[in-house]
């Protein structure tokens, strides 16, 4: 069966390559997109995935806030978290809030699949 995953990042650009890299893989689903912190935190309640990948900079509520909320009620979902920088800050910013795994977007289309089953095992 194949893991949900719901997809959280305000740029439909991001959204659609992250979509192409892991629907590549017939071992995942995408079950939402979000197009802002607010609404990821409802998608991770609705779809019930496997893990969340979510962006660190989102209007509404951003990616530590949304990441906060999420493991407030699903504790041991994991989260991926996309920085912009490749940042130590942002990075402990980012496991102080919950995020199991951080990822720079310039690396994130060659290793999301690979870190995204990382954490799902």
């Amino acid at each position: 069966m194949a893991k949900r995953i719901p997809v959280a990042d305000d740029s439909l650009l991001m959204r659609k390559q992250i979509r192409t890299i892991l629907e590549s893989d017939k071992d995942i689903e995408i079950c939402a997109e979000a197009t802002d912190g607010l609404e990821a935190v409802r998608k991770a309640r609705e779809c019930r995935p496997d893990l969340a990948v979510l962006d660190f900079l989102m209007p509404a509520m951003n990616g530590l806030e949304a990441t906060r909320e999420i493991k407030k009620v699903r504790p041991t979902l994991p989260v991926l978290l996309f920085i912009l920088d490749d940042s130590a800050l942002l990075e402990w910013e980012s496991k102080q809030a919950g995020a199991d795994a951080v990822l720079p977007k310039a690396e994130g289309s060659k290793q999301i699949s690979r870190l995204i089953h990382s954490l799902l095992q």
